[in-house]
């Protein structure tokens, strides 16, 4: 099964590896490709926002970032193959550019976090060209500005972290004028990058209990995170979760 739904979301049935290598078949097509990551939090969004909806099921590839989402796979039979999380993905991706000498853009989080997670990147994978910096903070009179510099610039990769759903809604509206052969929603993971934020434990992420970690160290998240019990409610009482 090459793609599954789940209350209307498309996910795209990869593995990690198979991620990777639709990836790179999009490095080496014509036009700008598109990378989303959604979780239970944002499928959730996605219900009360069916602009959002349009705009991740037209995604070039979507992957289940989340073990939620799993989970509502395996209860409904759907058969996604494995959780891909958007970090660990983009890791993968710096790692190719890396081999091949690929540029990247970073494009969000809070002034200063893209700088931080820049010196990061370059040090971890030193021979990959990042091309172009600039935070998330900015007015709607900054946004062409912005695409001219991403255009100058010409980046194999644009990565963008303004949160969902602003970073898609972002990359989809500007699809057809960006200078990139790749864009990718990556959250908050220039925080993670930066340093900032600290990933949970390995064996954390093996439980699929990340966001039980992130809930430990920041308690305020508590009504983001209720979105993942939420979620599991719904997809036990609803009896066909692929409409």
């Amino acid at each position: 099964m090459e793609a599954v739904r789940i209350f209307g979301v498309r996910f795209d049935n990869v593995t990690a590896s198979e991620a990777m290598r639709r990836f790179i078949a999009m490095m080496e097509s014509g036009g700008l490709k598109t990378i989303y990551t959604p979780n239970t939090e944002i499928i959730m969004k996605a219900q009360e926002d069916p602009t959002f909806k349009q705009v991740l099921n037209e995604g070039d590839l979507v992957i289940p970032d989340g073990i939620g989402v799993v989970l509502a796979s395996k209860i409904h039979h759907l058969g996604l193959s494995e959780r891909v999380p958007g970090i660990e993905l983009m890791g993968l991706m710096l790692e190719f550019c890396n081999r091949a000498g690929k540029s990247i853009y970073l494009f969000g989080g809070a002034p200063g976090i893209a700088e931080k997670a820049s010196e990061k990147i370059l040090s971890t994978y030193p021979n990959l060209k990042i091309v172009g910096i600039r935070d998330g903070y900015f007015k709607e009179e900054d946004v062409w500005s912005i695409l001219d510099d991403i255009n100058e610039k010409k980046p194999d990769i644009l990565f963008v972290a303004l949160g969902a759903p602003k970073q898609e809604k972002w990359i989809h509206q500007h699809k057809k004028t960006l200078n990139a052969k790749v864009a990718m929603g990556v959250g908050g993971a220039l925080d993670v990058w930066s340093g900032t934020v600290k990933r949970a434990p390995v064996i954390y992420q093996k439980l699929g209990l990340e966001w039980f970690y992130r809930l430990l160290k920041q308690p305020s998240r508590i009504g983001r995170m209720m979105s993942l019990p939420k979620f599991m409610i719904k997809v036990i009482l609803t009896k066909h979760i692929e409409e």
